[in-house]
C-alpha cells in the first residue's frame, strides 16, 4: 500500500519517528515546505512518512498532516502527473472527505502532500465492537463519500481500513484521495521522446485490490466499488472475503483473481473472532450476502453500475425493504413485507401479501418477457455509463485546456443526444435525474452561460438550462440529498438567471432569481459553514448584484442600492468561505468576483477613486490565478476584464491618457487567450467590446486617428446574421448598437468634411431598430442609454449635415 499505517494519530497514542536515515538528517521540527512548518512526525511506511505541520505565515490556525515521499519516488512525472489532479482534487469539498491542502517538494526535490489532520482510528478498528446497523450507517458515510468523488471524476484506487478513519466525532474521513493515481507508473503520462512511461510498482493493497487493478488493466469506478465491497466483507465478519492465509503480496494477488469470496453468513465459528457470530451471521444471510457478493463480483460488468446502487441496498436492508441484488422471488418479497409490517393486523397482512404472490405469479408466467427486460435494463445501464463517461470524465479532463471550446460542445452534444433517451426514467430514479440535470447544466454553461467561454447560442442555453432546473425538482426532494447537490442546483437556476439576463429578459430573470432564494435559505440553514454553501451564496449574491446594476439608472436609485447590497453580501459571504476554507485555491477567483462587483458598485456611485482601488485589489488576485493555473483560458479571460474595468474607473476620473495603459493590457491578453480558444464566442464578444472602449478611451484622449483605427478593428467583426433584428440575441443586438453609436461619436468628432458624416443617419437608425425589440426595454438601464446616445448621435449629425 502507499503508506502502512494512517495519516492520523489516535486520541492518547504517541507518535512513532521512524524516518529513513537518509533523510532522518533533513527533516526536523521547525523546517519549512513553504508556508508549512514541520511540528513533529506521526508515522512512517514502506513509501512515505508522515508528520504533523502548522501554517509559518500564520495565515491558518492549527495542525495538518503532510506526507513526504521516499526519495526514490521523487520523479518529476508523479510531480507533474499530480500538479494535473490539484484542480480536480481542490474541488472536493464532502464531510466524509479529509481535505487535500497542498503539495510541493522539499528543496532536495522530495515529493510531499499536505492533508487535513484527523484524529481518530481505522474504521475496521471502530466497527468491532458496534452492532450490525451502526456498522452499516458508518459504510454509508464511506460510500457518500466516495460517490460524491465519482460524480467528480476522481477514483481513489487504494481504499482500504488505514484510509478511513473514524474521528472522535463519529464521523468517518477518507484519506488520501489522488495520491494513488499521482504514484501510478501505469497511468499513462507523456514522456521525453513522446512514449508512454509504464514502470515500477502500483501503489495499492492486493487484498482490497480489485481483478483489472492487479492484472494491471485500467481502473474505474467500478475498481473503487469492489474495494468497497472488500471493506464492507471486513467490517461484517472480521474477515477478508479470500486470501485468508496468503503471507506474500503476491500469493494476496493470486487469490485475488483466482479464488471466490466466501458467502459471509457460510462462515463457521470456528473461522471467525466473534463469540456471537451464530446469531450475527443468521442477519448476514439472504440480503447482506447477495450485496456483498454482487460487489465482488470478478467482472466488473457483474457489479453494482455505480456506489449510489450499491449504497441504495445497503439502505434498503436497514429499511427491511427489497434489495436489487436478490431475485425477486414471491418468498422474499413476502419476507420484507412482515419485516416492514409486524405491528399490522393478520387480515391485512394477509391481504397484502395475497397482492404480492398474485404479482409474482404474473412474474412466472412472463419468463421470456422478462428476459427481453433484463436485456433492455443492461442496454439502459450501457447507454447511461457512456453518457456518465462523456461529460464527467472526457470532458472535465480537456474542459481548461486551451483551444477545447468546440470538443467540449460535441462531447456534451453526443452526451445530450444519449440522456434525452433516459429522461422518462429519471422521474423514478433521483441519481439519473442527477446526472441529467448536471449534464443539461454543463451544457448550457457551454452554450452561453459562461460569460467568458462559450458558443454564443443563447437559445439553445436557456432551453438546456431550463431542463436541468426543472430536472433537478425530481431529485432535490429525494432523501439522502447532500449539500453539494443543493448547491449545484441553485447554480443552475442563477445560471439561468444569467442567460435570461443576456436576451434582455430581465423581468423573467428576476422571477427566477426569487424563486432560487429558498433554496438558498435551506441550503445555508442545512451547512451554514460548509463551502458549497457558502461559494452558492456568493454565486447567488453576485449574480442578483448584476441583475440590479442592469436595471440602474438615475431614476431607479433603489436598484442601484440594491445591486450594491448583494455586492456586499457576496464580499460577507466570500470573506466567511476563507474562514471555512482558507487553503482552498479557488478562493482568490470568488473573492475577485466579489471585489468586482464592489467596484461597479461604487461607479454607480459616483466615487471612480473607490472603484478603481477595488479593481486594483481584483487584479492582483487575477494575476494570482493565472500565474497558478496558466493553461486555465477562463482565468485570462477574467484578468483581461478586469484590465478594462480599472480602464474604465480612470477614464471616470476624467484620465483617459492613464486608463489606455491597462486598457492596452487587457486588449493584449485577450488576444492571446483568444488565439488558443478557437470557437469561443464569448471572447470574440469581448474583443468587440475592449475595441469599443479602447476607441472611446482613445476620443477622450483627443487621438482621433487611433480612435478611427479601433474603430476599424471592431468593424471587421461588427457583422451581424441576415435576420430580423427580434431574431438576434439581445447581448449581439446591444454590442452592435453600441459600436454604431460610438462610431457615430467618432466620426462627429474628427475633422475633415461634413461628407463624411453621411453613413451616420443609417448607422443610427439601425441602432434605433436593434435597441428597440428588447423584452420589458423599460427596465434595461443599459439599452435606455444607448438609446437616447443614438438619437443624440442622429439629431447632431442632421444638424452637421444641414
Amino acid at each position: 500500500g502507499f503508506l502502512a499505517g494512517p495519516a492520523v494519530l489516535p486520541p492518547g497514542a504517541a507518535a512513532a519517528p521512524g524516518a529513513e536515515p537518509a533523510t532522518a538528517s533533513r527533516l526536523q521540527p521547525g523546517l519549512r515546505l513553504g508556508p508549512w512548518a514541520l511540528v513533529g512526525p506521526l508515522g512512517a511506511g514502506g513509501m512515505a512518512e508522515v508528520w504533523t505541520v502548522a501554517r509559518a505565515d500564520g495565515a491558518w490556525e492549527g495542525e495538518a498532516a503532510v506526507k513526504l515521499l521516499k526519495p526514490a519516488l521523487a520523479s518529476g512525472l508523479v510531480l507533474s502527473r499530480f500538479a494535473q489532479e490539484q484542480q480536480a482534487l481542490a474541488r472536493l469539498s464532502h464531510p466524509h472527505i479529509a481535505r487535500l491542502l497542498d503539495a510541493g517538494h522539499t528543496p532536495w526535490g522530495q515529493p510531499f502532500f499536505v492533508m487535513e489532520k484527523v484524529r481518530g482510528q481505522p474504521l475496521d478498528q471502530v466497527c468491532r465492537e458496534l452492532p450490525l446497523e451502526r456498522r452499516l450507517e458508518l459504510f454509508l458515510q464511506l460510500a457518500d463519500a466516495v460517490a460524491y468523488a465519482h460524480r467528480n471524476l476522481l477514483v481513489h484506487r487504494d481504499l482500504k481500513p488505514s484510509n478511513v478513519m473514524v474521528d472522535e466525532q463519529g464521523q468517518v474521513k477518507l484519506l488520501d484521495f489522488g495520491i494513488a493515481k499521482a504514484l501510478d507508473p501505469l497511468e499513462p503520462a507523456q514522456a521525453q521522446d513522446g512514449a508512454l512511461t509504464h514502470t515500477g510498482a502500483r501503489p495499492f493493497t492486493p487484498l482490497y485490490a480489485s481483478p483489472e487493478q492487479v492484472r494491471g488493466e485500467p481502473v474505474s469506478t467500478a475498481t473503487d466499488l469492489y474495494s468497497l465491497g472488500v471493506l464492507l466483507y471486513v467490517l461484517l465478519t472480521g474477515l477478508r472475503p479470500y486470501g485468508r492465509h496468503a503471507t506474500t503480496p503476491l500469493q494476496a494477488a493470486r487469490s485475488v483473481l483466482e479464488e471466490e469470496p466466501t458467502r459471509p453468513s457460510a462462515l463457521s465459528p470456528a473461522e471467525v473472532a466473534d463469540p456471537h457470530w451464530l446469531q450475527h451471521r443468521r442477519r448476514l444471510r439472504g440480503d447482506l450476502d447477495n450485496i456483498l457478493l454482487k460487489a465482488l463480483e470478478k467482472a466488473p460488468d457483474r457489479r453494482y453500475a455505480t456506489v449510489e446502487a450499491m449504497a441504495r441496498d445497503v439502505r434498503a436492508f436497514l429499511a427491511h425493504e427489497p434489495v436489487s441484488a436478490h431475485a425477486p422471488s414471491w418468498s422474499y418479497r413476502a419476507g420484507k413485507f412482515i419485516a416492514r409490517n409486524r405491528a399490522a393486523s393478520l387480515a391485512s397482512a394477509v391481504a397484502a401479501l395475497a397482492l404480492v404472490v398474485g404479482s409474482v405469479v404474473s412474474v412466472w408466467q412472463a419468463r421470456e418477457a422478462q428476459a427481453q427486460r433484463d436485456e433492455a435494463r443492461r442496454h439502459f445501464t450501457q447507454v447511461r455509463q457512456l453518457a456518465r463517461q462523456l461529460v464527467f470524465k472526457y470532458h472535465d479532463q480537456i474542459e481548461h485546456l486551451p483551444g477545447a471550446t468546440a470538443a467540449r460542445e460535441a462531447l456534451l452534444q453526443d452526451a445530450v443526444t444519449f440522456l434525452d433517451g433516459l429522461q422518462e426514467a429519471a422521474a423514478t430514479d433521483p441519481a439519473l435525474a442527477r446526472e441529467l440535470a448536471e449534464t443539461y447544466y454543463r451544457i448550457s454553461r457551454l452554450q452561453g452561460g459562461n460569460g467568458t467561454i462559450h458558443t454564443g447560442q443563447y437559445t439553445a442555453a436557456r432551453r438546456n438550462i431550463e431542463r436541468a432546473v426543472q430536472t433537478s425538482l425530481l431529485y432535490l426532494q429525494a432523501p439522502g440529498v447532500t449539500v453539494a447537490d443543493m448547491a449545484v442546483a441553485l447554480n443552475m437556476r442563477t445560471t439561468l438567471v444569467e442567460v435570461l439576463q443576456r436576451e434582455g429578459r430581465l423581468h423573467s430573470a428576476q422571477s427566477v432569481l426569487e424563486q432560487a432564494r429558498p433554496l438558498l435559505e435551506r441550503l445555508l440553514a442545512r451547512a451554514p459553514r460548509d463551502t458549497w454553501s457558502l461559494s452558492s451564496a456568493v454565486s447567488f449574491h453576485l449574480v442578483a448584484a448584476r441583475l440590479a446594476g442592469t436595471q440602474h439608472d438615475v431614476a431607479h436609485q433603489g436598484d442601484w442600492l440594491q445591486a450594491c447590497g448583494h455586492a456586499q453580501q457576496a464580499w460577507e459571504a466570500a470573506l466567511a468561505t476563507e474562514r471555512a476554507d482558507p487553503v482552498n485555491v479557488y478562493l482568490p477567483d470568488t473573492q475577485a468576483f466579489a471585489l468586482r462587483e464592489r467596484g461597479q458598485c461604487r461607479l454607480m456611485q459616483d466615487d471612480p477613486a473607490g472603484a478603481q482601488a477595488l479593481f486594483e485589489q481584483e487584479l492582483r488576485l487575477r494575476a494570482f490565478m493565472v500565474d497558478k493555473f496558466p493553461q486555465d483560458a477562463d482565468f485570462q479571460y477574467q484578468q483581461a476584464v478586469a484590465l478594462a474595468l480599472l480602464a474604465r474607473s480612470l477614464l471616470a476620473q476624467a484620465r483617459p491618457e492613464a486608463a489606455l495603459a491597462p486598457q492596452g493590457q487587457a486588449l493584449d491578453r485577450l488576444e492571446r487567450a483568444r488565439a488558443r480558444d478557437v470557437g469561443n464566442q464569448a471572447a470574440t464578444g469581448l474583443r468587440q467590446r475592449l475595441l469599443l472602449q479602447t476607441a472611446e478611451l482613445q476620443l477622450a484622449a483627443g487621438q482621433h486617428d487611433a480612435a478611427a483605427r479601433a474603430m476599424a478593428r471592431w468593424w471587421e467583426g461588427a457583422a451581424l446574421p441576415a435576420v430580423p433584428p427580434q431574431q438576434l440575441p439581445f447581448a449581439q443586438r446591444l454590442s452592435r448598437a453600441s459600436g454604431l453609436v460610438l462610431a457615430a461619436r467618432v466620426a462627429l468628432a474628427a475633422p475633415g468634411p461634413v461628407a463624411r458624416l453621411a453613413p451616420v443617419e443609417g448607422w443610427m437608425q439601425e441602432a434605433q431598430r436593434l435597441l428597440a425589440v428588447e423584452e420589458g426595454a423599460a427596465g434595461h438601464a443599459t439599452q435606455r442609454a444607448w438609446l437616447a446616445l443614438a438619437q443624440a448621435a442622429q439629431a447632431q449629425a442632421r444638424r452637421r449635415l444641414g
